[in-house]
């Protein structure tokens, strides 16, 4: 062991005669503890919220929307279904229509967006099929029929939110309002089609239970008059968070003609503000370690004062100021290292505990906000402990230089001749 590791060891074990140097050192320890604590604890909240959201919202949605630039349908888009399938990186593909509409129930109308379901495709290119509740989404491919007329009746599945809104339930009809109206002697009229509901769904995510409905795919190209095409094509893809390759394939292999739409840029707004509250919070406790390293520097200049004359002796013995300067370095590091030990074991350990027991509830309402959460997730990743950890270390290790260059300058000559 090299005798300044010694030394610095021997000073942290050994009583002080001045209380308050031996305080103020464990106030130091208990300071970064307490800030590598806090930040990672942070860190793991932010993380795991974003994630939780993240995969409420992603299963919800596409991964990648392939289209036309200019907004024209796709005529061929089975052909286009079938190139993809063959496409690198790519899960699921399905084609689909989208259109706003009016859905009058039995006690309410309410604005929604219809969307036309592919049952041919795969099912995981369909989020229908994960998030229904009651009924079955493969019924969207046969019309009922009418008791009364005997008419063929589209099917249609709708939010829970939505159902409750208009009063609709299992086996009502619903009319549909198109904003494609009709000619008629007094001018343009709205369009009306009934739908019987054959289903509900419930995400979790109150934007999509409240204002979505889903229909087969040939059902909405007869609602809208448009024929074997498709608006665009949603893609579901193996890796999400390489999605900007994929785009860049995609483009290069189909052309100028298309553009591509990805989940990161159709919910940039939520995950910029979940990346710029992480950042702000990060800084906030960085500054709380910064202020605990300031501890560090005092209880170094406590100990320097306290060991004059131990200096002056090691001095008189040989040892050169590097030495000098090592040793309440490395005391120093010691405070920082015992500190951050505590705080990534107290950080950790609070995380765990925290959401494997669920300890954070989120007030009654929020969960609809948050796509179904109910407690605060802690998720801490080994990337943001090692972070923690390595700017902890540095931010002391500065801390400790002023000190450490004070002690390596004294004249052992000065510091003895009174003793």
């Amino acid at each position: 062991m090299p005798y300044e590791l010694f030394i610095a060891l021997r000073y942290l074990r050994a009583k002080r005669k001045q209380v308050m140097a031996s305080v103020i050192t464990v106030v130091a320890i208990s300071a970064v503890g307490a800030g590598v604590a806090s930040l990672i604890m942070v860190l793991a909240m932010m993380t795991g919220f974003r994630e939780e959201v993240q995969t409420k919202i992603l299963s919800g949605t596409s991964d990648i929307n392939l289209l036309r630039k200019d907004g024209r349908p796709l005529e061929k888009y089975k052909e286009i279904e079938g190139q993809l399938k063959q496409f690198p990186h790519v899960r699921a593909a399905a084609a689909t229509l989208y259109q706003l509409v009016l859905i009058q129930g039995k006690k309410d109308t309410s604005p929604a967006t219809l969307k036309g379901v592919d049952l041919s495709a795969p099912r995981d290119a369909n989020e229908v099929f994960k998030f229904t509740s009651e009924g079955d989404p493969t019924s969207l491919a046969e019309p009922d029929r009418d008791a009364e007329t005997g008419a063929a009746i589209d099917r249609m599945i709708i939010g829970r939110d939505l159902a409750d809104v208009t009063g609709l339930q299992m086996g009502d009809v619903a009319t549909i309002i198109t904003s494609q109206g009709h000619l008629t002697p007094i001018g343009m009229a709205p369009l009306y089609r009934d739908f019987k509901v054959s289903g509900i769904f419930k995400s979790g995510l109150a934007d999509y239970d409240s204002t979505w409905a889903y229909v087969s795919l040939e059902a909405m190209q007869r609602l809208t008059g448009q024929q074997d095409v498709a608006q665009l094509i949603q893609i579901k893809v193996d890796d999400i968070y390489a999605v900007k390759q994929i785009d860049r394939a995609l483009l290069a292999a189909f052309g100028e003609d298309f553009e591509v739409q990805d989940w990161q840029e159709l919910n940039a707004p939520v995950y910029t503000l979940f990346s710029y509250q992480k950042l702000l919070s990060s800084v906030a406790l960085l500054i709380v370690i910064g202020i605990a390293a300031l501890n560090i520097i005092t209880a170094l200049i406590l100990m320097v004062t306290e060991k004059q004359r131990d200096v002056a002796i090691l001095k008189s013995m040989g040892a050169a100021s590097r030495s000098v300067l090592w040793i309440f370095m490395t005391q120093g590091l010691l405070i920082a290292v015992v500190g951050t030990v505590l705080g990534v074991a107290l950080g950790c350990g609070f995380c765990s505990l925290a959401d494997s027991r669920q300890l954070i509830k989120l007030p009654p309402g929020a969960n609809s906000l948050y796509g179904g959460l109910t407690y605060l997730p802690f998720h801490a990743h080994s990337a943001d402990i090692l972070m923690v950890v390595g700017i902890t270390l540095v931010m002391s290790f500065i801390s400790t230089i002023y000190p450490s260059w004070n002690a390596a300058r004294f004249d052992p000559v000065e510091a003895l001749r009174y003793e």
